[in-house]
């Protein structure tokens, strides 16, 4: 009952200083909606990575050529070091890699009708779309029939779809790819962005990139599948085994190759994105800070003008610990409600900033009620302890 006298006293303290309240209560509600917000996009912002890093799998590694060097110094232009053997030799001599799927890359133009769209082709076999988990929103993949045959066929990633042909049914168009005629045989669901856009690109097998579209012979690189993610330094030996033996390389040699796991930009954009949410989460706890120094500025202003009530209640038997509960309440009170509008002014501002994607962080917001009443504690402590300490006489005295 004492409890529910307090709280019901520090409302009715709130109530009578309405405006002094509500500017109060401002600074705590901004700082704990801005701490749900930041945490709101991180959880998003982590779920769509772990769904891209579950399509790249953690089990292939992505093979590319070295770079080139000047007396020591490595330059920017990659040496032509990976050929299609070597992607053979990786399938058949290592144990640990189920596949090595051949992949070359190249800038081309797409034309349909008086649609054109630079982008990139990729020419591979048809092993690649398995592989990548790539998912065929329309039509089928090449085949290695098309493949030996050097056939003009064609698969289109998401946004090239929707830049020649608005996504309709892509099958049967006719598309110039570098001036080139090709066919289109399928198209693949979006995966969306990454360090590039996965999308915008044209597959073609990859007898037809290197020998129609580009004249070459090498590779800009391999995708290895591992039998599992935990097979990686006994993949990396086999690797560095194989194409070191292939490439002919001496002892004192370095690589001419590199290996990294597909997932590992997106694993870096983690990290980073992780790292930026906790800095922002600090500036927003830094907010609930200055909120707390409003509280105990507002109590401060309490407690000075409320003097003579604490020497009334004090003449009429409360005692310094009754009048150190009643203003602690009143401080906890004025942070609980800054948090309570602080959460649904939070929540509502995602939904409409996010839309429907936007997560509720139930954990963040018990977190923010505990921090609140903290906050309204810690800050309502040296008032509180003021008030209480006033002399009964001098408070009577107060006008």
């Amino acid at each position: 009952m004492v409890v529910l006298e307090n709280i019901r006293i520090a409302f009715q303290s709130l109530l009578a200083n309405p405006l002094r309240s509500l500017l109060t209560l401002i600074g705590i509600a901004v700082g704990i909606g801005a701490v749900l917000h930041v945490v709101s996009l991180g959880e998003l912002t982590q779920r769509r990575i772990n769904e891209q890093l579950e399509t790249m799998g953690s089990n292939v590694l992505l093979i590319r050529p070295g770079y080139s060097r000047m007396r020591g110094v490595r330059t920017a232009e990659n040496v032509t070091t990976l050929t299609w053997d070597d992607a053979r030799q990786l399938e058949h001599e290592s144990a640990v890699l189920l596949a090595a799927v051949p992949t070359y890359s190249g800038q081309g133009s797409a034309e349909h009708r008086d649609r054109n769209w630079q982008t990139r082709v990729t020419g591979t076999t048809a092993a690649y779309f398995d592989i990548n988990a790539e998912v065929l929103a329309a039509g089928r993949a090449f085949s290695e029939r098309e493949v030996a045959q050097r056939s003009r066929v064609a698969v289109l990633g998401d946004t090239v779809w929707q830049e020649l042909a608005d996504r309709g049914n892509p099958v049967g168009l006719e598309i110039l790819v570098n001036s080139q005629r090709f066919e289109v045989i399928g198209a693949l669901e979006a995966k969306g962005e990454g360090w590039h856009n996965p999308d915008d690109q044209i597959f073609v097998p990859l007898t037809t990139a290197q020998e129609r579209l580009y004249g070459v012979d090498q590779l800009s690189s391999i995708l290895a599948r591992m039998r599992d993610g935990g097979d990686f330094d006994e993949a990396l030996f086999d690797i560095e085994t194989i194409l070191r033996r292939s490439h002919r390389l001496r002892e004192d040699q370095d690589n001419d190759f590199s290996v990294r796991r597909q997932d590992f930009f997106l694993s870096a954009i983690q990290d980073t994105n992780r790292e930026i949410a906790n800095f922002v989460v600090v500036i927003a706890l830094v907010s609930l800070l200055v909120g707390g120094l409003g509280i105990a500025n507002v109590m401060l202003v309490s407690v000075t003008e409320r003097t003579r009530e604490i020497g009334i209640r004090r003449s009429l038997g409360a005692n310094r610990f009754h009048v150190l509960v009643q203003f602690l309440t009143e401080a906890v009170m004025l942070g609980i409600v800054g948090g309570l509008f602080g959460v649904v002014g939070g929540s509502v501002f995602n939904r409409i900033q996010i839309g429907a994607d936007a997560v509720t962080a139930w954990v963040w917001v018990g977190y923010s009620f505990a921090i609140c009443a903290g906050i309204g504690a810690i800050a309502g402590v040296y008032p509180a302890v003021q008030g209480a300490n006033k002399d009964v006489i001098e408070a009577l005295r107060y006008e």
